[in-house]
């Protein structure tokens, strides 16, 4: 079972906790899964059993702006081990686009670090309409409404003015008596630097991580990381191949059209759009690398070397130098890691085709029939959620070609906002009372005016943190294309660019025993945020637990 089908390759979607075999299926800004020795269940056993992780639920507005339409439960999840006790820290671990996730807890994350190194209580939210944590149980048009970015931000100011812990009932850690650090990556790191924006004041330091700040409908930089930190020789016969199959999609041999599509295993599509979407999830899967060396060989790789002819049976294993191997070998491999590594089992992983290991119907999004468009559960596995807030708000992000000349060239031409927002029709149709945002003059221009993108101003104890190959980068402050330049680092304003680094790679605290940039990186980033929330006490001028 899994969460996301094409849709999520082309509508750029952080990764859920996923089985990592699983991972390069969810490719939207979020953080990636946990390292594959990852002792989760051990971590998350042994602190349930000694009572310092446990759940609980708050009484959430469905809308803040019409407090009269009643409340929901949201669940959240919180560790009062390293509590220090009345007056101590509290660290507010930002809700993904995804069900809630006890493991933010523990200090194998850094979210768990920033509790143990302040002695502070870690909460962790769960996001309206993911979970147990929705208001309602069918996720239409009309019951989405209240699913929105400004709904997003409110609610956790809500929460940190409002909720009551079991180990503070009397509310003396609220923000008014002790610093709250807020923490996140990806889209929750985006969601911790609006609220820093739109609705400042509750929270004492916030850590943004990956933050995803800048909402981009062409956003054809993705792929420029990806290339950076692609082998060179991967990455020359793929753009070769790349250009060869838009030579073929483009001409009017029917024939020619099918064969190529056949070659990948891929001929049960159609549509042109739908085809070369498909193939981009093979390198798409390098946003969930890590550090932290996995057990078996990462996808990425595994389809590189594929590209470049070093296949499993291959005796010699000779590496081909910067040159590659040229496009008839090139192709032949992308051909074979498509159709014997990806296609098989990749749909029929879904529960709407479980069991058909030779369908391709997860990537038909041409078909108005996909399921994709009409599971309304919570529960679905369309990732019907993050659309919406693609779709509505909208951020977009869709992953397309650029412009020549600086188009990174992994890219099909096929691949159009045409054919991305042609998906928001298909799964947000007029439902007689309300279009979907895209439909309604939004854009991700929308959402860059709400919240100020890229420009944040002079800021007081907010940091940020990106990786150098990120591909989610070029939409933090820590772009190239970002006006006048990449922001910046400053005392108050700390900017940590993590060289080689892939998305939320500061996410474990596993990684640092793997790579010496990291791991000064990591530890300067507790001292800083130790040095912000000891600020507090000093500026309060009150005692802080000990």
């Amino acid at each position: 079972m899994h969460s996301l089908a094409c849709f999520g390759a082309i509508a750029s979607t952080l990764l859920l906790l996923l089985h990592p075999a699983e991972a390069g299926k969810d490719i939207r800004p979020r953080r990636p899964p946990p390292p594959e020795d990852f002792d989760l269940e051990v971590g998350l056993d042994s602190a349930e059993s000694h009572g310092s992780i446990k759940s609980a639920t708050f009484q959430q507005l469905i809308d803040h702006r019409n407090p009269g339409l009643g409340t929901f439960s949201q669940r959240y999840w919180y560790n009062d081990k390293w509590y220090a006790g009345p007056g101590a820290p509290i660290v507010l671990r930002a809700p993904e686009e995804s069900d809630g996730w006890d493991g933010f807890l523990l200090n194998t994350t850094q979210s768990g670090m920033f509790g143990q190194t302040n002695r502070a209580a870690v909460i962790h939210v769960e996001h309206r309409y993911y979970g147990e944590s929705s208001p309602f149980a069918n996720l239409t048009v009309a019951n989405l409404q209240h699913l929105t970015l400004d709904n997003a931000i409110q609610d956790l100011v809500y929460f940190a003015n409002n909720v009551v812990f079991p180990f503070d009932k009397k509310r003396s850690s609220s923000p008014d008596k002790a610093p709250w650090v807020l923490t996140g990556c990806s889209y929750a790191g985006a969601l911790t630097a609006w609220i820093y924006r739109l609705a400042p004041g509750t929270f004492w330091a916030y850590h943004c991580s990956s933050a995803v700040v800048e909402a981009i409908p062409d956003f054809w930089e993705y792929y420029a990381p990806v290339e950076a930190a692609m082998p060179r020789n991967c990455s020359k016969d793929v753009k070769s191949v790349v250009k060869h199959i838009d030579q073929v999609l483009s001409s009017d041999d029917v024939g020619a059209k099918y064969a190529l599509k056949k070659r990948f295993a891929l001929q049960g599509l159609s549509h042109n759009n739908d085809f070369v979407v498909a193939l981009e999830f093979a390198f798409a899967s390098w946003q969930g690398t890590s550090f932290i060396p996995p057990k078996t060989q990462s996808r990425f790789f595994q389809f590189c070397d594929y590209v470049e002819n070093v296949f499993p049976e291959t005796k010699t294993h000779h590496v081909p130098g910067p040159e590659g191997v040229g496009l008839e070998k090139a192709l032949n491999g992308w051909a074979r890691w498509t159709s014997e590594v990806f296609v098989p089992g990749w749909c029929g992983d879904y529960d709407y085709w479980q069991g058909d290991n030779k369908t391709v119907a997860c990537f038909d999004y041409n078909n108005d029939q996909n399921p994709f468009y009409h599971d309304l559960s919570i529960e679905n596995q369309a990732d019907r959620q993050w659309k919406w807030l693609l779709c509505n708000e909208a951020f977009e992000w869709w992953r397309v070609q650029g412009p020549p000349g600086v188009d990174p060239g992994l890219v099909s031409k096929f691949a159009d906002l045409a054919y991305t927002r042609m998906m928001c029709e298909k799964m947000f149709p007029w439902d007689g009372k309300y279009a979907v945002g895209l439909d309604a003059g939004r854009s991700a221009a929308t959402v860059n005016k709400m919240t100020g993108g890229w420009d944040f101003g002079k800021t007081k104890r907010l940091m940020w943190t990106a990786g150098e190959y990120d591909p989610w980068r070029p939409a933090t402050v820590a772009a190239d294309r970002r006006p006048g330049g990449p922001l910046p680092s400053s005392p108050e304003a700390p900017v940590w660019v993590i060289p080689k680094a892939a998305h939320c790679s500061d996410a474990y605290t596993k990684a640092v025993q793997y790579n010496a940039d990291f791991a000064r990186i990591f530890n300067e980033i507790l001292v800083k945020m130790k040095s912000w929330v000891d600020e507090f006490y000093v500026e309060k001028n009150v005692a802080r637990p000990l």
